[in-house]
């Protein structure tokens, strides 16, 4: 598995930030494909939650697991896949930058699943492609964050 990592800083503090994280309706705003977010509770270590997606009409339910979470510094959920796709471990760091937060996304990934081919330069080009997708997602969080 390889670390993938980005960041952005966020001005607003790491308890908005935090909040917004852990918030399960804010969830199902952060993608048009989103249907609903269901928990067996409020969300803490161990929670176990489903996200339901629709997209050209094909249903997918994707099971979590919180796998980390410290009030206001760090948010990690495990997404469980179907073979031949892997499970995926998201983890959101919180860290204070002045009056605003320096949110960090660090995924736990299988660049290249079983049976692929490797080629020369493929992980990088996967692992670049990875960050380009979850910087526009981290921009989609500070613009709703930050209101």
């Amino acid at each position: 598995m390889t670390i993938v990592e980005t960041s952005i800083k966020v001005s607003q503090p790491v308890e908005k930030v935090f909040e917004f994280l852990t918030n399960l309706d804010q969830m199902k705003k952060m993608s048009q494909y989103i249907t609903a977010v269901e928990a067996d509770g409020p969300l803490k270590l161990g929670s176990k939650y489903t996200i339901k997606t629709s997209s050209n009409g094909h249903n997918i339910e994707t099971k979590n697991e919180v796998v980390a979470f410290e009030k206001n510094k760090i948010f990690g959920s495990k997404a469980f896949a179907a073979p031949p796709a892997s499970d995926v471990i998201s983890t959101y760091i919180l860290e204070p930058d002045g009056s605003g937060t320096n949110l960090i996304l660090q995924t736990d990934a299988v660049l290249l699943p079983a049976g692929m081919p490797s080629m020369p330069g493929m992980e990088d080009m996967i692992k670049n492609q990875m960050i380009t997708g979850f910087n526009t997602v981290l921009a989609s969080m500070k613009k709703a964050i930050e209101g």
